[in-house]
């Protein structure tokens, strides 16, 4: 950045105007081609801006200043959250008002906030103060603004635009000097992030890519994420065989480093393929596992097991374990915006298990609710089992123009989730 940039920079940052920063000081149109490069102040006028913002405008080494903040990130990396927690206290404590400075703190706080607290709306506001030089990003600094901007959208379920972010991250690989680990990193949520939008390939490319670096420098706990990926991959194209073995050899990783989390995405991913198999009571007792062994995680890391769970007591025929599921759980969903897919879901079998499938209350929440939401964030997967229920209903009661857009809704959306590489529902 440029002194103008850096300048124009806070300007906005602190929601003052030309006219604001310029008064008493220069006029505006001066200040204006500062801003834009065109003409650089004398150092009274320079030293009488920056007083006015609050900064430091002196030039610092970047390099040095991103490397104490790498550190951070390499402790996030492991997921020493501690650690990473008292690093960032001592650089909060110790980093000075330089431009530099302040934006590669934002940008590194971010990323902490987003791994460590899951404080995704504070990261809205500090990212969007950085995105004001987004144009003029380069080097290392880009590098981490990219990947802070695709974790805030991977976490915010926006994988479209957290690939774009990951993807223009990538770009800087070949432009700086950067380590291993961090290349590891950023193939691993690449691969993770393409996996949420069913892109195989795509995923399969980048996490064998992330697993052969994490392999190579033994970062095992991280070899255990990438076989995981690999086994849902696997799963997904309906090669039970190797997902399961996939999935085993990151268990031996999770038992010997005693990681609960780990484990409790393992047997979930075990139940699924049980689930598939049609071994309802074998995916049962995987999940109740995975739930036991997230115990102190998130919600968020829960409610995709509680949702296969409570659908294998439908399966099953278990009103009661379904609805007692519901009621321990619905509460805590609701409290999350974010979690409105899933707290959709839960309604839905709440008034399943209390009405039957083709009461008329459950089909028009169904039509009312649970399905447009479902449709408006591109859910197919979901979609695909729904459709039919809704067709059935109208056909049983010979609406049969009703029924058919159904179930031509449910051929077109099974085309599209097979375009996008799943061969299960």
């Amino acid at each position: 950045m440029n002194l103008g940039e850096k300048i124009r920079y806070f300007r906005k940052v602190k929601n003052l105007s030309q006219q604001e920063l310029a008064a008493g000081i220069c006029s505006i149109p001066y200040l204006s081609k500062i801003e834009n490069g065109v003409t650089k102040p004398s150092e009274e006028i320079k030293d009488h801006l920056a007083s006015r913002l609050g900064i430091k405008l002196d030039s610092m080494n970047e390099n040095e200043v991103i490397h104490k903040y790498v550190d951070l990130f390499y402790s996030l990396y492991l997921r020493d959250y501690l650690s990473a927690e008292e690093k960032l206290k001592t650089l909060t404590d110790s980093h000075s008002q330089s431009v530099d400075e302040e934006i590669v703190h934002k940008i590194f706080k971010s990323i902490y906030l987003i791994l460590a607290k899951d404080k995704i709306q504070e990261v809205h506001a500090l990212l969007d103060e950085v995105a004001y030089i987004d144009s003029v990003m380069e080097g290392e600094k880009a590098f981490y603004y990219f990947i802070a901007r695709g974790q805030l959208s991977y976490f915010s379920k926006d994988f479209e635009q957290a690939l774009h972010y990951f993807l223009r991250a990538e770009k800087q690989l070949d432009l700086n000097h950067f380590q291993e680990w961090e290349k590891g990193y950023l193939f691993y949520v690449i691969g993770v992030t393409a996996n949420q939008q069913y892109q195989n390939v795509m995923t399969l490319e980048y996490v064998n890519k992330a697993l052969i670096i994490f392999e190579k420098n033994y970062f095992f706990k991280r070899c255990a994420d990438c076989r995981i990926i690999l086994g849902i991959i696997h799963l997904r194209i309906k090669n039970f065989d190797e997902a399961s073995k996939q999935l085993l050899l990151a268990e031996t990783i999770a038992n010997s480093f005693n990681d609960n989390s780990l484990l409790g995405i393992i047997y979930h991913n075990l139940g699924s393929i049980s689930s598939h198999k049609g071994d309802s009571e074998k995916a049962i007792e995987l999940f109740s596992q995975s739930l036991k062994a997230k115990e102190k995680d998130p919600l968020a890391a829960k409610v995709m097991t509680i949702s296969t769970l409570v659908k294998e007591f439908q399966k099953t025929n278990r009103p009661q374990k379904g609805l007692e599921l519901i009621e321990t759980w619905r509460e805590q969903v609701q409290t999350d915006p974010l979690n409105r897919l899933f707290e959709l879901y839960l309604i839905y079998y709440k008034l399943l298990f209390t009405n039957g499938e083709h009461n008329e209350t459950v089909i028009q929440f169904m039509i009312n609710e649970l399905i447009p939401y479902y449709e408006q964030i591109n859910e197919w997967v979901y979609l695909v089992d729904f459709y039919p229920i809704v067709g059935k209903y109208f056909e049983n009661n010979q609406k049969y123009k009703q029924a058919s857009m159904y179930y031509s809704s449910a051929i077109g959306t099974l085309r599209k989730i097979h375009e996008l590489g799943v061969t299960y529902v």
